[in-house]
């Protein structure tokens, strides 16, 4: 079931005028349903598109970025986040993370961000926290 990620477009217009739309998908899914697999095959077909990866991992070591850093080029840019799941206890991270990558991006924006969600991470809960994130950063 596709969540969509449309807060203030609609109430806030003041802070989107002139600024252009960076799509952001999430991959969530139970650990060994192919999530990374699903992010290098992107990674590997991205045809020119300039993507940001987020990958959340919970355990200590963040295998999963491991694996997909090696895509990491010009075109393709990672940033692991493994303090904990970001649907909890590391939710603002993740806005921050986002925030962090389409900031260092103004010259030559990235087209799409893609986040990965640890195997526990719930995406209701993301887009919760992701809502009120972007409420405190908007006063």
């Amino acid at each position: 079931m596709p969540l969509t990620f449309n807060f203030g477009e609609e109430n806030r217009p003041e802070l989107f005028e002139g600024k252009p739309k960076t799509p952001v998908t999430l991959l969530s899914g139970f650990l060994g349903t192919g999530k990374t697999t699903l992010l290098k095959h992107l990674l590997e077909n991205q045809d020119g598109v300039r993507i940001g990866v987020v990958v959340n991992d919970v355990a200590a070591v963040n295998i999963d970025s491991q694996l997909v850093r090696r895509y990491e080029t010009g075109l393709v840019e990672v940033t692991e986040l493994q303090n904990g799941c970001v649907c909890c206890s590391s939710a603002d991270d993740l806005f921050t993370a986002v925030q962090n990558i389409v900031m260092r991006s103004k010259d030559y924006p990235f087209e799409h961000i893609v986040v990965e969600l640890s195997g526990v991470g719930e995406p209701e809960a993301v887009k919760r926290n992701w809502a009120i994130a972007f409420e405190r950063s908007a006063q």
